[in-house]
């Protein structure tokens, strides 16, 4: 019995293991979602800063 046993006790890890990984799985799926997220906002900063730069070297044209 005790052979029964340490099958089921290590199915049973298996399967919690299982779920885990699939857990973990879609965590990092929703992460890397966010992180595309970031990345798009990060480059639309980028890019306003670098207008706004080029903006300062332009000669003033109100006179």
């Amino acid at each position: 019995m005790s052979t029964l046993k340490d099958v089921i006790s290590a199915m049973k890890e298996v399967l919690l293991l299982t779920d885990k990984v699939d857990r973990v799985g879609m965590v990092l799926s929703e992460m890397s979602g966010e992180l595309r997220d970031h990345d798009r906002r990060l480059i639309r900063l980028e890019t306003m800063v670098e207008i706004a730069g080029k903006q300062r070297e332009l000669p003033n044209k109100t006179s």
